[in-house]
């Protein structure tokens, strides 16, 4: 598994493609037209530049040679080489990627922040969750929970309910499974990481039918010598898989 969690606010243009916004399919351009603001629309035309960027990298592709498409749930795919598995997310001026060959991915990145109708938002859909639930539990659960319905393409919407999640003493959550889509089991792991922003931390999840330990990579990278791919270590925080 490759990950990367990148700052979108410390992309440069110049450091995608030389050709922004050119880089973008005709959908994308579409799409960014939509936000009202320009800080966003720049957010999501740099993810969506980044993801081509990193993936290319890792392929040993030029970024345009890419191309991406997307099932009828969403679900992002590489025609051309259907043995890579991806997904994306995006939280804010945050952007985290997964990449493996290993099967299926999902994963969720989530600023962690005071939200005061969060805990009734995963009551909603656990209304089983413990009272000794805490404002850290819903970032561990809900991370997980985006993470699993991106494995299996479903969407929150119908996939939800398949997402089993174990709720500990502790304030813990762990992913006990995932029903309706057979063996071998899903795996799924979170992490704290530390970030460069208003908010010191984000919450990250990675559900996987394989998940081994996962390094996530920060990029742009800190140090020039640093490569998409190259194995740098990052704090990772306390883990609940």
């Amino acid at each position: 598994m490759d990950a990367w969690l990148v700052d979108l606010d410390q992309v440069a243009p110049s450091d995608i493609t030389e050709h922004y916004p050119e880089g973008l399919t005709e959908d994308e351009l579409r799409r960014g037209a939509e936000f009202v603001h320009a800080r966003a629309a720049h957010r999501f035309y740099r993810a969506r530049l980044t993801v081509r960027r990193l993936l290319a990298d890792r392929l040993g592709l030029a970024p345009h040679e890419l191309r991406i498409h997307y099932d009828p749930a969403g679900k992002p795919y590489l025609p051309d080489h259907p043995g890579t598995h991806v997904s994306w997310s995006r939280s804010d001026g945050l952007l985290l990627l997964g990449a493996t060959e290993t099967g299926p991915v999902g994963v969720d990145v989530e600023l962690v922040r005071p939200a005061t109708t969060s805990m009734d938002v995963l009551a909603f859909v656990y209304p089983d969750m413990p009272a000794t639930a805490t404002p850290e539990t819903f970032f561990h659960a809900w991370t997980l929970l985006e993470a699993a319905v991106k494995a299996t393409g479903r969407g929150l919407a119908e996939g939800a309910k398949e997402v089993d999640l174990v709720f500990g003493p502790d304030g813990g959550v762990r992913l006990r499974g995932i029903t309706g889509h057979g063996a071998p089991p899903w795996h799924g792991h979170t992490a704290l990481q530390p970030v460069v922003q208003d908010v010191p931390w984000a919450m990250t999840a990675f559900v996987s039918r394989e998940l081994p330990p996962v390094t996530v990579l920060p990029w742009p990278p800190r140090g020039a010598s640093m490569r998409p791919g190259a194995r740098s270590l990052v704090k990772t925080g306390s883990t609940r898989g």
